[in-house]
């Protein structure tokens, strides 16, 4: 085999994860309407529940952590898809307020466990020189099948038929099975990255080592911060601004979100090999970078400046390109400073920046906005962004980190 190609099992997680997608991209835009519209509680409700998820998330994830590395990265995996899949076909069931909270609980717990099995089988699986091209893969990989979801939900859902939401629910859960059937078709998966030499140390203490690693605690925070000041202010933040200060139409929107999906399908493996001219630290630095620019993009929608639509596409056009950097660079270090032993609880815990974000960015743009300080709230992003940039580009990473990708 080809030193620079993706190993077949790698594929076959492809084709798994791809359904699993779709079945995300069924259900993603509707979680809201189905709450509020169908169910009939109130918004605030419904803004609550999504939040509270992204908490039973974050709670669960160091369980996981640990799940993975003393039960193996697979079994996790396909312990957490028998949940997520139960739980989401549910769903279609719920009607009481504790019947939704109890099954969302279930379902947030079983995508907890799912990404740090999965990001673990896929290090296990892949050497160190081909990190950035399966997390590029696979994050081009998500993006086409939450698209493909989303065109299909979108045919056939309608807002004054509760069956249709239920249809919804129960395809998500069938996308789990069929990833369930990918892993299972899988076989057998090393508990060691390939060509890892590293042995387990008695000095190891699980999460004390995890906790311990100075390094780590800078990836983390500094990835804490930019999924905050980025990706947690798009659903609320960017819709919000867009609607409110550049007197947008929320069907305007879907153009704004077509151009970004569209530019990581099409574009995310290209970016990702031109990354291999790149220090990691530098790409890091570089996708914040576009982050801020996208706001600053998205603050001249504010201003009327020339076309408020053009603007809003612009700012999740560039958006998107700080995206395609950073998805497969930043697992990639992380994957790198795990030991094979704790990569289970590294890899939980980056996945706790994306929970954290979603539970605190949200709630901040909604606060500053409320507030009618529109302004503030942009300005403090595109300052924040900036400086995690200049902290990112200072990263002192591992020699074997700092050298080109090949």
């Amino acid at each position: 085999m080809s030193e620079n190609k993706l190993p077949t099992k790698v594929r076959i997680m492809f084709v798994g994860i791809l359904f699993s997608a779709i079945g995300n991209g069924l259900v993603l835009p509707y979680m809201f309407l189905f709450v509020h519209n169908i169910l009939g509680f109130s918004t605030l409700t419904a803004g609550f529940l999504l939040s509270y998820g992204a908490m039973a998330a974050l709670i669960s994830s160091p369980i996981w952590g640990f799940f993975v590395d003393r039960y193996g990265a697979r079994s996790v995996l396909m312990f957490s898809l028998v949940i997520s899949a139960i739980s989401y076909a549910s769903l279609s069931l719920v009607h009481s307020l504790f019947e939704l909270f109890l099954v969302f609980t279930f379902c947030c717990m079983g995508q907890s466990g799912m990404w740090p099995a999965q990001g673990a089988i896929n290090t296990f699986l892949t050497p160190e020189h081909l990190r950035e091209r399966i997390y590029g893969a696979q994050f081009a990989v998500l993006n086409l099948g939450i698209g493909i979801g989303g065109l299909l939900s979108s045919t056939f859902v309608k807002l004054d038929n509760a069956r249709t939401f239920e249809i919804l629910f129960i395809g998500d859960g069938i996308s789990y099975l069929l990833y369930l059937s990918a892993v299972i078709f899988l076989g057998k998966v090393p508990n060691k990255s390939v060509g890892a030499t590293e042995s387990k140390s008695e000095e190891d203490q699980g999460w004390t080592t995890v906790l311990a690693d100075k390094i780590f605690r800078k990836v983390w925070l500094i990835s804490l911060f930019a999924i905050f000041c980025g990706y947690a202010q798009l659903e609320v933040g960017f819709a919000a601004f867009s609607t409110s200060e550049a007197g947008l139409q929320p069907r305007d929107l879907a153009w704004a979100f077509a151009a970004n999906t569209f530019l990581i399908a099409t574009c995310q493996l290209w970016v990702t090999k031109k990354l291999t001219n790149y220090s990691r630290k530098f790409a890091i630095s570089a996708a914040v970078l576009f982050w801020a620019a996208a706001w600053a993009a998205l603050a001249l929608s504010g201003l009327k400046f020339v076309s408020p639509l053009f603007w809003a596409i612009a700012c999740q056009f560039i958006f998107g390109i700080g995206e395609m950097i950073w998805s497969p660079i930043m697992p990639s270090i992380v994957n790198q400073l795990a030991p094979d032993h704790l990569r289970g609880r590294y890899n939980s815990a980056s996945a706790a920046t994306w929970q954290v974000g979603q539970i605190a960015g949200p709630a901040f743009a909604g606060l500053m906005l409320g507030w009618k300080v529109p302004w503030l709230w942009i300005g403090m992003l595109i300052s924040a962004l900036v400086a995690i940039s200049v902290i990112a580009s200072r990263l002192n990473l591992p020699q074997r980190e700092q050298n080109k990708i090949r």
